[in-house]
């Protein structure tokens, strides 16, 4: 995309005919590639830094007069509906939208597994699971057919599928980018974040969202603790990372964050119970829930309200200490995103004859507690295993350092995307 950027700037293509060849490559890789809802009418390019890049998204944002499918259909048309805040943050800077994506029913779900759509297939390997649930926001930048998309992440639904199709993931700072005109899962930990091939793309893409927050930093000596927990992670994954942290350009200090973790865990499960619970009273009375929401929802009907208070109470506390702990002398906290190897899609589709509880478990073990704290997290593919699916480092960062995050993953080449 940056490169692209500089041939319109120096006018060797037109942002009006950059915007139509970006179109037809994304239409001519539908047909492999069923990750699109709906495609949208594009206006005039805009001016401004994106301008000339057309870009797609989640189905879970309000675009101008259209109501999002939310994964359970297409959009609908609704007069003097106004376009989601952070779709309007990128037109302003330019860019354009020309579809809306494929997500899991109701952003609920760490996998692609949805019966209103065909099935979602990993670029990489036809037979990898795709994780959710931004599926199609993968699908999509993984195959070529958005340099970048926009997706949610309540409890891993960016990074998930980030780590499944080798991407860059970020997860921002609860809060920074604002989710009005975002279809909501749990108000307290839904966030905006971007899915790319490169980082300097999610750069840009992270630029015009938060354009008063700082785009990079001064070089400096990178400062890491790295957290490989010493149950649960498979080997071939522990060893892939404490390889990479070993290489990497920076002083690395192993920590153990075992039992914060667990603590913070269960604060983060009890609010995701609730809150999905709350946002979908209606149709769980009725019976009308998708199945992955009701599988969270009536369990979170369960949760008495005191422990929901308890754990909203104690939340600022708990990331003040998170904080303090972890990033009092180092930068970042890095640590496994998914728990095992990228599984096949049939041992994590709720239903099959070949699921496996433990292949799901392992796709969401690390993920929830971060939407708890608030704090910014990225994907980074760092390495392939036996069978060439990514292995990927989840890093964590103090609140609104996202930029740093982006300086990291520059210094990371990308193992599966080539300009």
């Amino acid at each position: 995309m940056t490169q692209l950027q500089t041939l319109i700037r120096g006018g060797q293509v037109s942002a009006q005919e950059a915007v139509r060849l970006q179109v037809l490559r994304g239409q001519s890789l539908m047909a492999h590639n069923p990750c699109v809802v709906d495609e949208l009418p594009i206006g005039a390019p805009g001016t401004g830094p994106l301008a000339g890049i057309a870009l797609a998204h989640k189905d879970i944002f309000q675009t101008q007069n259209r109501l999002p499918g939310c994964g359970v259909g297409p959009g609908r048309t609704q007069d003097n509906l106004l376009m989601a805040a952070a779709l309007a943050a990128l037109q302003q800077a330019g860019a354009s939208q020309w579809a809306s994506l494929v997500m899991a029913p109701h952003a609920c779900g760490a996998t692609s597994q949805n019966a209103h759509f065909a099935r979602c297939v990993n670029p990489l390997d036809e037979a990898a699971a795709v994780g959710g649930s931004s599926s199609g926001s993968a699908v999509a930048v993984a195959a070529g057919m958005s340099y970048a998309a926009l997706g949610t992440d309540t409890a891993g639904s960016v990074r998930i599928p980030a780590a499944t199709c080798g991407l860059i993931g970020l997860k921002t700072t609860h809060g920074a980018v604002s989710t009005q005109g975002c279809a909501p899962l749990a108000p307290s930990l839904d966030t905006v974040g971007i899915l790319s091939r490169y980082a300097q793309d999610a750069r840009e893409i992270w630029s015009a969202l938060c354009p008063q927050l700082p785009r990079s930093a001064q070089p400096a000596m990178m400062r890491c603790r790295l957290w490989v927990p010493k149950e649960g992670v498979a080997a071939e994954v522990a060893h892939a990372i404490r390889a990479w942290a070993a290489q990497l350009d920076a002083q690395i200090t192993p920590t153990d964050v075992t039992l914060e973790f667990d603590r913070l865990n269960r604060h983060a499960q009890r609010v995701l119970l609730w809150e999905t619970a709350s946002t979908h009273h209606v149709s769980l009375s009725d019976g009308t829930a998708e199945p992955s929401v009701q599988a969270i929802g009536v369990m979170g009907l369960g949760v008495p309200q005191a422990w929901y208070q308890a754990s909203m109470r104690s939340r600022a506390a708990l990331l003040q200490d998170f904080v303090e702990r972890h990033f009092s002398d180092a930068e970042f906290l890095i640590l496994p995103s998914l728990a095992h190897q990228v599984p096949d899609w049939q041992t994590v589709e709720v239903g099959h004859a070949a699921f496996e509880r433990a292949s799901l478990f392992a796709m969401h073990r690390y993920m929830g507690f971060v939407n708890y704290l608030g704090v910014p997290a990225l994907n980074l593919p760092i390495a392939r295993d036996a069978s060439a699916r990514p292995v990927c480092v989840q890093v964590l960062a103090r609140p609104f350092a996202e930029h740093r995050l982006l300086d990291l993953a520059e210094q990371v080449p990308p193992l599966f995307w080539t300009h």
